[in-house]
């Protein structure tokens, strides 16, 4: 089933020529977004024989519809093997030579107080006012840049890439079964997709929703000027209502809030025309033109969702799964999974390759 969540303002490549698929492989890959693309390049590059198999295209899921803003750790703050993903991230991109435009200049955090509190608001919003209360370390990213990159260097490394190729639900030392009758034996397998996951392997407790977006027309220098965002911070509010945004090369103004949740689990029967999405996305657009002045009256380029996936307990998942030898699951992200998708897909190569232990916290 194809998901319709909007197109995002930016471009994760043409369609790649489709690879011959061996009948066996050290490592098969499911998904290609940031954590499959980084776990298929840094296996490739250790000499292992890694089959990466995307359902749809490179991007086509959370990682091509994120926001794109890149901070430390997880939802829950760094965690095991999860506390250096920025580093992580600033040294992939320059190892394989992906020109992103990593900006890793910090991520303010915003809090609503009540007018004349004191300190010069940055902005308002509804009935309170929005203050800068911290820099945390993070940045943004061209995420379809990061993504073609990742692409060209896990192939580079002699990964081999199939799009347009499903993979059906896994069974226990059983080889992968492809949609279109065609069989794969691997050592190991690393699933790599996030929301749709449940489409491969049963999972606990995990909710997928569809987060929403917009991007506003190129904003003029001096607009830029007068919303404080001459230094092209990225924000996000640390309390309620959520609300976060960056700013695209191009001047255009990214926003996002609002999760819709789908009534049966499946995160692509809700789209951008869902009628809760519609009514967000009505709100969402009165939200930001109340801002500023700056912005009533701004037009709007793009709207579109991303679908995210997460637990209670807010640690994402990255664990052999228990019922299924040599298949390791990631995801769970909650929305957190920039810089921590490509970080865990090194962990995941060193975790097939070396044997090294994963961290308590990602187990099922």
């Amino acid at each position: 089933m194809s998901a319709d969540w909007g197109t995002p303002p930016w471009d994760t490549g043409a369609p790649r020529p489709g690879a011959a698929l061996p009948a066996r492989c050290d490592t098969a890959v499911i998904g290609a977004g940031l954590t499959g693309l980084s776990t298929a390049y840094h296996l490739a590059r250790r000499g292992a024989d890694v089959v990466l198999l995307e359902a749809a295209r490179i991007g086509a899921g959370a990682s091509g519809h994120t926001g794109a803003i890149a901070l430390e750790g997880t939802s829950m703050g760094p965690l095991e093997q999860a506390d250096d993903c920025l580093a992580v991230l600033a040294r992939v991109v320059e190892d394989a030579g992906i020109d992103c435009d990593l900006r890793l200049n910090g991520c303010w955090e915003l809090e609503h107080r009540p007018p004349a509190s004191g300190a010069t608001p940055l902005w308002r919003d509804g009935d309170g006012q929005l203050y800068v209360a911290r820099t945390e370390p993070g940045g943004t990213v061209d995420v379809g840049a990061l993504l073609r990159g990742l692409a060209r260097a896990a192939s580079d490394a002699g990964a081999r890439i199939a799009e347009q190729s499903p993979v059906l639900p896994l069974a226990a030392n059983a080889p992968l079964r492809l949609a279109d009758g065609t069989t794969l034996t691997a050592r190991h397998v690393v699933i790599a997709t996030e929301a749709l996951t449940r489409d491969l392997v049963r999972l606990g407790d995990v909710s997928v929703a569809l987060t929403l977006a917009l991007a506003t027309e190129p904003l003029s220098e001096l607009k830029l000027t007068a919303l404080g965002l001459r230094e092209r911070h990225p924000f996000y509010t640390a309390d309620m209502p959520y609300l976060w945004g960056r700013l695209l090369a191009d001047g255009r103004l990214v926003i996002g809030s609002a999760l819709v949740f789908p009534d049966d689990g499946d995160v692509r029967r809700v789209s951008v025309g869902h009628p809760d999405a519609k009514v967000a996305f009505t709100r969402l657009e009165t939200r930001l033109r109340g801002l500023h002045p700056a912005l009533e009256g701004i037009g709007v380029s793009a709207r579109w969702g991303g679908p995210v996936a997460f637990r209670r307990a807010l640690a994402p998942i990255f664990a052999w799964h228990p019922d299924l030898p040599g298949v390791l699951v990631t995801g769970a992200y909650a929305g957190h999974g920039v810089a921590l998708s490509v970080c865990l897909g090194t962990r995941a190569a060193e975790a097939i390759e070396s044997g090294r232990a994963l961290p308590d916290w990602g187990r099922l």
